[in-house]
């Protein structure tokens, strides 16, 4: 049976929404793995330092390290699956954004540790909103929400900061993880 021009221009075009969409879902799937890999991290750092305070400093450092050690496997699990050489970018970018807030941090040494524990999330934040100027309005409306929700905590939520910050950073980065793998997946 022959195929005419329409009907062939039809499948051609199938196929590309086919491959794009495919695409689409491993990003997502890739996004997914970073947003709850750091939440995972950001949750436990902020109980490790409520718990013991004295280990504060440390158990970020291993949290930061971690996390960007944990993206750059996962660019190179990305490269592995694509067959495509990593790219590095992101997680340089993330270097840079830790070092930039290091920077601050040093600068801010007379603050209190409340300041500076509200001071690192929203500067995350910030670089999540920049994000999503980029990739869409879901990341915008996430670090919005999550700055919002860590001014609530340092001005209100007294003894219980960290605990607080624990489940509104480390909770929306896993949460909005969850989102990701899922409209990834019902799209």
């Amino acid at each position: 049976m022959p195929i005419d021009q329409e009907s062939a221009a039809n499948s051609l075009s199938e196929v590309a929404r086919m491959e794009n969409r495919t695409r689409e879902l491993i990003r997502y799937s890739y996004a997914a793995y970073y947003q709850i890999l750091w939440g995972v991290l950001v949750a436990t750092g902020y109980l490790v330092h409520w718990i013991h305070p004295e280990t504060a400093r440390i158990s970020w450092w291993i949290v930061l390290a971690a996390g960007i050690l944990g993206s750059a496997m996962g660019r190179a699990w990305r490269a592995r699956a694509t067959g495509r050489p990593a790219d590095y970018r992101w997680v340089w970018g993330q270097v840079a954004v830790v070092a930039f807030g290091t920077l601050w941090t040093g600068l801010f040494m007379d603050a209190v540790p409340r300041q500076l524990v509200a001071l690192w999330p929203t500067f995350f934040m910030f670089w999540m909103v920049v994000f999503g100027i980029f990739f869409g309005r879901f990341f915008v409306i996430l670090g919005l929400f999550v700055t919002v929700l860590t001014a609530i905590g340092y001005l209100w939520s007294g003894n219980y900061f960290l605990p607080w910050m624990a489940v509104v950073a480390g909770g929306a980065l896993i949460a909005s993880g969850l989102y990701l793998r899922r409209i990834g997946l019902h799209q």
